[in-house]
């Protein structure tokens, strides 16, 4: 159950201050904030691995060892080797499944917890802007499976990303990489430890392996392995560090949730946590999911096509796409493994084999893929549909079948079609002829899965000429359609109202396919380059959408913003915003800039440090000459 957390407010630069939460951002990845993080005196890199060790034994990185304490007291030491800092934990009993509603402060700003999270612990340890949570009760959780990632939700739902978060004898070096996509800052190698002395041989992709058959394979160089010291114990500890610099390899190069999946084969449990995390974190893990996307992505397990991103795309494409009214004429056609599909080599032919139709702009193309849905052509630039990879086996489960048919289903209920034309393989894509309705015309140009043979292509242009023959022109020209296009983009991206008062006409559309800028013929509204997918705005589109814009940031009203926008300077910001996604700034009611989002809206305000917006443009008083305000062109382009 999931208890909605209070709107955080900055406080004005002037008012008193409270110790700041030192915490840095460079990246997001799950619930993961990928940097560093202070706790009173010691550096924490996050993800980060607190190494067991007995009191005074030195080694690397972050040690945890436990020191002399009172009856019912625990004293956990976490140092770096310099700067200490003393947990005093209470001992409950018993010990293992713990007393849940915990929340007590066991050093400065440092709380132990035991979920579920009562309210009034929960205001106090808000109050005092932790620097660390002690899950306590995290291995007694984690044995029962959903209360762990239920646990996970109220952590962050009720005390924000800054808190660093541990939780203690959970991880094995397997697990690593999905406590960290959990947003579990740090973990420690006690269990591992543990389970060494008992004889096991840890592997960080395979869980466990036979001590015998790896060393007679070679399969590790540690000390332990080479018998240089105690055997499985070192290596246990060489594997957590193998563990944890993999997991922030993935995590800085935004593949960390490809290597939870690679990881779940080492254990039921890991898979049965993630399809949790996906059903009941699914609101936070698409918050911190960003909107744009760079290289591409391997979709490969039945766990893929829940990606946040993927879920993302699926849902706004049923809650805010509308099909540009003037296409008539419903064009299904196969995805490709070149993104976007337009440069396939299949996709060249479909349309070449349409040039010369009249009236072709009333023709809306539309891939079937999965694990997206569908794709019509105006979005095929809108991330993940330019940045995902899959095997293509032909076979379609059930799951896969329901989002492609829901997709159909919306496009078929929204748009204007008054015929369908459907050049897809009949024994694969069976299941969607019961979809298109008796009143609509609707023809399949296929007997087989050969969809760019010459007979096929021939059968393709025949359906649609026969289609298009039933229809006239698009009032406007195909210029218009291009209108309703951008349109439909900009609905995706920032909500149908907030596009109809961005493209409102009369536009101007200039530039080339990948930079495209679209203008009021004075100024630029926005631009959109190929490779981003997605609009940037500008100082004169942001304020067509003034007086109540979405993705707005609320600034200090004396911040003088010369440069970029961090942290500390924002007041509120919206909810919706996502990393990635092209925000506007207010002062007070006025238009101050607008910009790139670095953060979502809610971690802009959590947060104490880091880079809130990228900003792109200034707004200037009107007697400035404002260098970024768009000026006249010789070529505006053509009205659309």
């Amino acid at each position: 159950m999931r208890t909605e957390a209070p709107e955080p407010v900055r406080p004005a630069l002037d008012a008193p201050k409270t110790p700041d939460v030192t915490r840095t951002v460079e990246r997001l990845e799950g619930l993961s904030v990928v940097g560093r993080a202070t706790i009173g005196p010691v550096g924490v890199p996050t993800p980060g691995l607190l190494e067991s060790r007995h009191l005074g034994e030195a080694g690397p990185g972050l040690g945890l060892f436990a020191d002399e304490a009172p009856v019912g007291i625990r004293r956990l030491v976490v140092t770096d080797g310099h700067e200490r800092v003393e947990l005093s934990i209470p001992v409950p009993a018993p010990e293992i499944t713990g007393t849940p509603g915990i929340v007590l402060p066991v050093a400065d700003r440092a709380f132990v917890v035991r979920a579920p999270l009562p309210i009034d612990g929960v205001v106090a340890a808000r109050e005092a802007r932790p620097e660390l949570i002690v899950l306590a009760n995290a291995r007694a959780l984690w044995a029962e499976g959903l209360p762990f990632v239920r646990a996970v939700g109220e952590l962050r739902t009720q005390l924000g990303a800054a808190p660093v978060v541990w939780a203690p004898r959970v991880a094995l070096p397997h697990r690593i990489p999905l406590l960290a996509y959990l947003g579990f800052d740090l973990t420690d190698t006690t269990e591992g430890l543990l389970a060494a002395a008992n004889g096991a041989y840890l592997d960080p992709s395979l869980g466990t392996l036979p001590a015998a058959t790896a060393r007679s394979e070679r399969l590790c160089d540690c000390p332990g392995c080479r018998g240089e010291e105690a055997a499985l114990e070192v290596h246990a500890t060489a594997m957590y560090r193998r563990a944890i610099a993999e997991t922030r390899a993935a995590a800085r190069s935004g593949r960390l949730r490809e290597l939870v999946e690679a990881r779940l084969p080492a254990e039921p449990a890991l898979a049965e946590m993630l399809r949790y995390a996906d059903r009941d974190l699914a609101s936070l893990l698409e918050e911190r999911a960003p909107v744009v996307a760079e290289g591409s992505r391997a979709y490969v397990l039945a766990e893929a096509r829940r990606r946040p991103e993927m879920v993302r795309f699926r849902s706004r494409l049923l809650e805010r796409y509308r099909p540009p009214p003037s296409k008539t004429v419903l064009l299904l056609v196969p995805c490709s493994r070149t993104k976007p599909y337009r440069n396939s080599r299949s996709h060249r032919r479909f349309w070449g084999a349409l040039e010369g139709l009249p009236n072709l702009e009333r023709v809306h193309g539309v891939s079937v893929s999965s694990p997206i849905g569908l794709v019509p052509r105006e979005l095929e630039d809108v991330p993940p549909a330019r940045h995902y990879d899959i095997p293509v086996t032909g076979d379609w489960s059930e799951d896969e079948r329901s989002a492609v048919r829901s997709g159909l289903d919306h496009l078929l209920a929204h748009g204007a079609y008054r015929s369908a034309v459907v050049h897809l393989d009949p024994a694969e894509y069976g299941f969607l002829k019961d979809r298109f309705p008796d009143r609509l015309p609707t023809r399949w140009t296929l007997d087989d899965d050969r969809t760019g043979a010459p007979a096929a292509l021939a059968s393709l242009r025949e359906a649609v000429a026969e289609a298009l023959g039933r229809e006239g022109p698009v009032p406007g020209g195909p210029l218009a359609v291009v209108r309703e296009e951008l349109n439909a983009r900009a609905a995706v991206q920032f909500g149908r109202s907030a596009a109809e008062r961005l493209f409102a006409p009369p536009l101007r559309l200039a530039g080339r396919p990948w930079f495209e800028r679209v203008t009021d013929g004075r100024s630029d509204l926005a631009t959109v380059r190929e490779e981003r997918g997605l609009f940037h705005l500008t100082i004169a589109g942001a304020r067509r959408l003034l007086p109540d814009p979405p993705l707005a940031v609320s600034i200090d009203p004396r911040l003088s913003l010369s440069g970029d926008l961090f942290v500390p300077g924002v007041r509120t910001a919206d909810p919706a915003i996502r990393a990635g996604d092209s925000v506007i700034l207010l002062r007070g009611e006025e238009l101050a800039a607008v910009g790139e989002a670095a953060l979502p809206g809610r971690l802009m305000t959590e947060l104490e440090h880091g880079l809130a917006v990228r900003v792109r443009h200034r707004s200037h008083a009107p007697t400035d000459t404002a260098m970024t305000e768009e000026r006249p062109r010789a070529d505006e382009g053509p009205v659309v």
